[in-house]
C-alpha cells in the first residue's frame, strides 16, 4: 500500500490520478493530476502527462474536494518537478473530470509526436494562467 506524503524515484513510482501541489503567488496552492504515463519508449522515464486542476487554495484538498473539478490544460511535465522541483505526491483521486483515462494529450504523447514540455520552473506560470482563464468573467 502506498503512503503519502510519496516523493517518487521514477515515473515508475507514480500512478494515474496521483495529485501533487506547486505553490502560487500570494501563499495559495494549484493542484496537478497525473493524467498519463508511458511505460516504456522514448520519455518513458523523464516525462509523464499531467493536468492543472480547478483548484486554488491556502492547504491541500482532502476528501471530495475535486469531485468534479475540472482538469483545465494538459502538458508533458519533466519527471524533475520532484527532485529539483521538490514537488510531492500528496494523494490520489479519480475524482476530477475528464477522467484520466479520457486524455487526449497521453494518448498522443508517443516517440516521434511533437509536444511542448512544461519543465517545473514554469508550472507556476502555467497554474495561474490557467486558473484566471477558468475564472468566470
Amino acid at each position: 500500500m502506498r503512503r503519502f506524503p510519496l516523493v517518487p524515484a521514477t515515473t515508475g513510482d507514480l500512478e494515474l490520478g496521483d495529485l501533487f501541489a506547486v505553490p502560487l503567488k500570494g501563499g495559495d496552492l494549484s493542484v496537478f493530476q497525473v493524467r498519463g504515463l508511458k511505460g516504456s519508449g522514448a520519455g518513458a522515464y523523464t516525462h509523464f502527462v499531467a493536468g492543472i486542476v480547478d483548484w486554488r487554495a491556502p492547504a491541500l484538498p482532502v476528501g471530495f474536494d475535486l469531485r468534479g473539478r475540472r482538469a483545465l490544460a494538459e502538458g508533458v511535465v519533466r519527471f524533475e518537478v520532484f527532485a529539483a522541483g521538490r514537488a510531492e505526491v500528496f494523494g490520489n483521486s479519480d475524482e476530477v473530470v475528464p477522467p484520466v483515462a479520457w486524455s487526449e494529450l497521453a494518448k498522443d504523447f508517443t516517440a516521434g509526436t511533437s509536444t511542448e514540455v512544461w519543465a517545473w520552473k514554469s508550472l507556476r506560470r502555467r497554474a495561474e494562467l490557467a486558473l484566471k482563464k477558468s475564472k468566470p468573467g
